[in-house]
């Protein structure tokens, strides 16, 4: 791109930045402006721009487009590629090995999930497991992914070295996320995402990018192993699993199945591109299920919509916050955005100036 197109492109990423709220479909086309000018084809910059902006628009803070920093400076460095050699292998009918030779793990991904219908399609379940992959965003994208088309889905993702195994105080294994999408009649489908620890590490970067002095007490450990409300000391250290063991044995599952299944580099030998200017070759794993092959399709939607809504229903504790589907937040947070526009918060608002001062340096 031209130095004076990159020029207005980075500043019409601080015109974004400057705002409270940007109609979805100009921040999308933004977005995929932004990955055009990092190298990927149109098709794939859709890809990456909807998989990106879907966290937004789904309100989380830790995902997505503030992200891009971190995507755009492996794209421009190379170490991810904005035009890779997908491999895939297949030993069993259901099963395929997916090689993303250091591409963009939002495309990839999406590629993957699209994969694993495919053969749910078929064979009432599709297993994809990726090596040489980046980072991925939400699992919760690639789970609605396949619960959009009545599939069940879901996605797994290493990640580089968060938490430490309980007894220990080193950061081994990622916060590593666990994404599930069941389809639901005629309704938003039930979404679950959410990390292995109690917060995303992305999160408290962040915190610490803007300048926060503290995080809440329980999130966090020193390289000591002694907890820290510091969030400088606590990128230095570890976060907490969810549910004490049980969090970190989760994390030792999804562990497993994105690296043990794909031959891939375990979490604890990852890391992201922007801070060692080489390939991350994060693993990701992914499964579609379809109801079609246990039950008739109306029998499941009966009993799926039967369990939300006994769910939703049940007793509430205070009336001001009954039950809540996971996913619902998610969901109202997209109708609010879709109508009023999407909302630029602090996270945001940084990884865009961050973007926007990154395309000028390069130019210049």
């Amino acid at each position: 791109m031209a130095t004076s197109n990159a020029a207005a492109l980075a500043q019409e990423l601080r015109d974004a930045a400057g705002r409270d709220r940007i109609p979805v479909a100009d921040f999308t086309a933004l977005a995929t402006e932004l990955f055009r000018y990092a190298g990927l084809s149109k098709s794939d910059a859709d890809i990456a721009a909807d998989v990106a902006v879907h966290a937004q628009l789904h309100g989380s803070d830790a995902h997505g487009c503030v992200q891009l920093p971190l995507y755009i400076t492996g794209l421009l460095d190379g170490t991810i590629k904005s035009a890779p050699n997908v491999a895939k292998t297949s030993n069993l009918p259901c099963c395929v090995l997916m090689d993303a030779d250091h591409g963009l793990g939002l495309t990839v991904s999406h590629q993957a999930m699209e994969e694993a219908m495919a053969l749910a399609k078929t064979y009432g379940l599709g297993a994809v497991a990726v090596r040489n992959s980046s980072h991925f965003s939400t699992a919760g994208y690639y789970s609605e992914q396949a619960a959009r088309q009545g599939l069940i889905g879901f996605a797994f993702t290493n990640a580089s070295p968060a938490i430490a195994p309980t007894g220990s105080k080193e950061a081994l294994f990622g916060t590593n996320p666990i994404g599930a999408g069941f389809p639901l009649p005629d309704a938003d489908p039930i979404i679950v995402d959410m990390a292995t620890s109690i917060v995303a590490r992305s999160r408290i970067r962040y915190m610490l990018a803007l300048g926060q002095k503290a995080i809440p007490e329980g999130w966090a450990l020193d390289p000591d192993g002694k907890p820290t409300a510091d969030p400088a000391i606590a990128v230095k250290g570890s976060v907490l699993p969810i549910g004490g063991p049980k969090g970190y044995a989760l994390s030792l599952v999804v562990e497993l199945l994105c690296s043990a299944l794909s031959d891939g580099e375990p979490g604890f030998q990852v890391t992201y591109e922007n801070v060692v200017k080489r390939p991350s070759t994060i693993g990701q794993f992914f499964i579609a299920i379809n109801p079609a092959g246990f039950v008739a399709p109306e029998s499941y939607g009966r009993r799926a919509s039967h369990i939300a809504e006994a769910t939703a229903k049940a007793k509430p504790i205070d009336d001001a916050g009954p039950p809540r589907l996971p996913g619902a937040r998610g969901h109202a947070v997209n109708r609010q955005s879709q109508s009023e526009g999407l909302a630029v918060i602090d996270n945001l608002r940084h990884a865009l100036r961050t973007v926007a001062d990154l395309i000028e340096k390069r130019a210049a």
